[in-house]
């Protein structure tokens, strides 16, 4: 899919086009998860091309509330952290959503500060090297925050 790509960091923006193109007439039919991975598309793409229009622009707004009907499920670790961050002083929103719609663990929007707490599940291992690395939609989620 499209969402694969873009956890991948795909760098051919006609391939996205293309996808996106082909898709444009199936998108009564698809569900809120599919939609929702169309949105972080569109997220990608505009990181990667700022001054070309995403096909589906004009499904915007349709792409974003069906990424915002995706609750997070935050994990029992992430909880820990939250509280003690609460222990230590650092006030913050937990699961702060941000313009774009993507969910941080914990923000202090304010000033642009966020934690993301990457448990077990945002890693994958290597089977040649025996080490864990992130995960796409990690890699991905970093990309988009760190720019």
């Amino acid at each position: 899919t499209a969402w694969a790509f873009a956890c991948f960091d795909w760098k051919v923006p006609q391939f996205f086009v293309a996808l996106a193109d082909a898709t444009a007439d199936t998108m009564d039919a698809m569900q809120d998860k599919r939609l929702s991975q169309l949105y972080l598309v569109s997220l990608h793409f505009g990181v990667e091309w700022p001054n070309r229009n995403f096909p589906l622009s004009d499904f915007h707004r349709r792409l974003q509330s069906a990424h915002q009907h995706n609750e997070p499920i935050p994990s029992r670790f992430q909880r820990d952290v939250a509280a003690a961050l609460d222990r230590l002083g650092w006030a913050h929103v937990f699961e702060h959503v941000t313009e774009e719609g993507v969910s941080l663990d914990m923000a202090q929007p304010a000033t642009k500060c966020a934690v993301e707490v990457d448990g077990p599940s945002h890693f994958a291992k290597n089977p040649t090297s025996r080490t864990y690395v992130e995960n796409g939609a990690t890699r991905f989620k970093s990309r988009l925050l760190g720019r």
